[in-house]
């Protein structure tokens, strides 16, 4: 009889990391911001303050509006405008 092994869970080392929508994360997420569509004014704007690809987005609060904190500077964003976002929240740390 062959010696029954469990299959483990964890993901492997090269896997690539998972990414979401801006407005699925909770309130205490860090993120790194992935990609951003929305319209080429909507964007430009984000970039003038700061939101743009490879930014670092602290969530502070997610109720109606987004309340985010980028680059030292607090940010509130609507739920449609964050649905573009595409972030890739960090690793929790063990």
């Amino acid at each position: 009889m062959a010696p029954a092994f469990l299959p483990t869970l964890q993901p492997a080392a090269d896997a690539a990391p998972r990414t979401c929508a801006l407005n699925a994360c909770r309130a205490g997420t860090r993120a790194t911001v992935v990609d951003i569509e929305c319209s080429g004014d909507e964007a430009c704007r984000l970039r003038a303050l700061g939101l743009c690809e490879g930014a670092a987005v602290n969530v502070i609060d997610a109720r109606d509006a987004m309340l985010l904190e980028v680059r030292g500077t607090r940010l509130a964003l609507g739920s449609a405008l964050t649905a573009g976002i595409t972030v890739r929240p960090a690793s929790p740390r063990a």
